[in-house]
């Protein structure tokens, strides 16, 4: 309840609490604070018990609800796995592409040799045919 209080600031509270409270009326406030921090709990536990009780019935709807929200939570991959192939997911793995683009990695990673193109001047007087680019166009 107090996890995120250290030790600095309960001891800080109870030195202003003494300054506050005084030193004759400290012990039995911190007595009636540990006695409605008690009480509130048990309160909160039978709450939660009455209602665990009337909602018994609820249980067989709540069933499907939690399957359905489990699905929902997983991926695409990891509930296709579980609903189809009782949680096996190497039966999917061999359809990911990223593994079968591993597999072909080491051709697809040798460098090719750039294929050099013979410059071919245009055939009439200077002009380049089909709409090419040209210095002579810019300058």
């Amino acid at each position: 309840m107090f996890s995120s209080i250290g030790w600095g600031e309960v001891f800080f509270i109870l030195i202003i609490g003494l300054i506050v409270i005084g030193p004759e009326r400290l012990p039995s406030v911190i007595e009636d604070v540990r006695a409605a921090i008690y009480a509130a709990r048990k309160a909160i536990n039978n709450a939660k018990r009455e209602l665990n009780g009337e909602l018994e019935e609820f249980e067989e709807l709540r069933k499907p609800l939690d399957t359905v929200s489990q699905y929902a939570s997983m991926g695409p991959k990891r509930a296709m796995a579980k609903f189809f192939f009782e949680d096996d997911e190497e039966f999917l793995e061999s359809f990911d592409p990223r593994k079968m683009m591993e597999d072909d990695a080491p051709l697809a990673r040798q460098p090719s040799k750039p294929q050099s193109r013979a410059k071919k001047g245009p055939e009439d007087g200077g002009q380049p045919s089909g709409g090419g680019f040209s210095w002579a166009d810019v300058t």
